[in-house]
């Protein structure tokens, strides 16, 4: 609005003096005649007649002025190009500002339905692992010996691509064993049990297809992230009989054996009882303890509580989330790594 405004008290001058001073030789002049005759001026105005109701005036069309348009001086020129150009910028922007609002909602949506996919997701896990540990559970809770020379490995990897322990902002509940291409992704059962449960979360949701065995004495494994099953609910496997094949479905972003443990719905990491980077089981005979692994589950929730975590949300920006959790925008920065002050909705972030 300031450029339009400028741009005609700029011109309002070079319209006046146009006559005077060349700038356009068949320009209209604004006046023609001195002040004396205006009265002569006005009495040769267009009256208003029956064929001519409002008094206007016609345009002629003449060999000089083929269409009787009205000719226009090259400061008016100026000013209608310059209102045009003006007039696209501001269609340009409003389509900018459109086409960023719709990302920012696709965005902010897909974000949403992605972190409610997760949680419905977990919680179906939960249940199915809640079921499985209520089959065999021992009302007096006590400590369990494990023989682990009747066990067997459940995959070939030797490679631990994602530890048990604090993940972020929660805590990963198993031990990922990478899948690497062109080795043998055969996944089998580390005890003998039975199947209890089979379930296909999606391609890109949850753990995707997963496989619980109970083991009958208040011990269940898991074997997530499959490509695919050869079993079914029922089914009775011995130590080493083949489950399914490692895959990549579910949330995840490379073929991987996901791996869990728990007895009597107490977890236990897995990597305390197999020594997967050496293929072999750690002691012959193993005491799962429960007092021991509750007191594990105390430790990691007690640190879990020592960092705060926020999700972003829309509208949300570093000084305000800063505020919220009483600490300076640097130090927020600096728990996140974080070179700007760029965030997206959805992003987690540390606050302490």
């Amino acid at each position: 609005m300031k450029r339009v405004v400028s741009i005609l008290l700029f011109s309002l001058p070079l319209c006046l003096w146009a006559k005077e001073d060349g700038m356009a030789e068949n320009a209209v002049p604004l006046v023609e005649q001195p002040i004396e005759s205006g009265a002569e001026s006005l009495s040769e105005a267009p009256a208003e007649t029956a064929e001519n109701p409002a008094g206007t005036v016609e345009l002629t069309e003449t060999a000089e002025n083929p269409a009787g348009a009205v000719e226009l001086t090259e400061a008016e020129k100026l000013i209608q190009q310059e209102l045009a150009e003006i007039e696209a910028e501001n269609l340009e922007t409003d389509d900018v500002a459109e086409a960023d609002s719709l990302a920012i909602e696709g965005e902010d949506g897909a974000e949403s339905e992605s972190g409610a996919e997760s949680e419905e997701a977990d919680a179906e896990l939960a249940a199915d692992m809640a079921a499985a540990d209520s089959a065999s559970a021992d009302s007096a809770v006590k400590s369990l010996f494990l023989d682990m020379t009747a066990s067997a490995m459940p995959s070939e990897s030797r490679r631990i691509s994602g530890p048990y322990g604090i993940r972020t902002y929660r805590m990963h509940r198993g031990v990922d064993l990478g899948l690497c291409h062109g080795e043998d992704r055969t996944i089998v059962a580390a005890f003998a049990g039975k199947v209890v449960k089979t379930r296909n979360q999606g391609r890109r949701r949850g753990y995707g297809k997963y496989v619980i065995l109970d083991h009958g004495n208040g011990l269940t494994t898991l074997y997530a992230h499959l490509s695919k099953w050869n079993v079914k609910v029922g089914d009775t496997l011995q130590a080493g009989d083949t489950i399914g094949i490692g895959g990549n479905t579910g949330r995840s972003f490379g073929a991987h054996l996901h791996f869990e443990m728990r007895y009597n719905g107490l977890y236990i990491d897995p990597s305390t009882v197999f020594d997967f980077e050496n293929g072999k089981f750690r002691w012959e005979q193993t005491e799962i303890d429960p007092v021991a692994l509750q007191a594990n589950e105390d430790f990691y929730q007690k640190e879990l509580s020592k960092h705060r975590y926020y999700k972003v949300r829309r509208g949300d920006c570093l000084g305000k989330i800063a505020r919220k959790y009483g600490i300076s925008i640097r130090r927020l920065k600096q728990l996140n790594g974080l070179k700007s002050n760029m965030i997206r909705p959805g992003q987690v972030l540390r606050c302490s």
